[in-house]
């Protein structure tokens, strides 16, 4: 602490011994320089924030329009949407079609329906082809996988596969 209270009072010295012209002069210098901190520190940045926020403003109105677009044809889609129409029996039969569009009937071991579960095996299919059509499935019928199990196989690429879809309940 000594350090700094000799320093203090040397620069004390200094200053008494400045004449009142020099005391004015670097009184207005101290002035100025707090000034132009002040302006670097707290008002320049805040300014170019506003002006970038203001430039950016009518982008961003744009997206919300758009989200709010296809947040307003998401709802009109759903109102649409029959609830409930589909049945486990017309789920299986939609199944089947994509299973034989995508070329993986002869992978098909199983297909059975228990209540609102449908249970599928598959054995010896291709992992790439099973995936795309899993995700294709998935999509198209809005049902849910519930249990999914697969297994390499000792061909390369070649998998087993136990899936349990769900038709996703509806609110009203």
């Amino acid at each position: 602490m000594s350090g700094v209270g000799e320093v203090f009072e040397q620069g004390m010295r200094r200053w008494a011994a400045l004449q009142p012209r020099e005391r004015r002069i670097v009184g207005v210098g101290g002035g100025l320089l707090v000034l132009l901190l002040a302006w670097l520190l707290a008002f320049e940045p805040a300014w170019i924030g506003r002006k970038k926020l203001a430039a950016e403003l009518p982008t961003l109105r744009g997206q919300l329009a758009q989200m709010e677009g296809l947040a307003a044809e998401a709802r009109k889609l759903s109102s649409q949407a029959p609830q409930g129409a589909d049945t486990p029996a017309q789920l299986k039969v939609a199944l089947e079609q994509s299973i034989e569009a995508a070329g993986l009937k002869g992978a098909v071991s199983q297909i059975t329906v228990a209540g609102d579960l449908i249970d599928l095996r598959f054995k010896g299919v291709p992992f790439a082809s099973w995936v795309v059509w899993f995700d294709g499935a998935l999509r198209e019928t809005r049902l849910r996988a519930v249990d999914v199990a697969v297994e390499r196989e000792t061909a390369p690429g070649m998998v087993s596969a136990r899936l349990t879809l769900e038709a996703q309940k509806r609110g009203p």
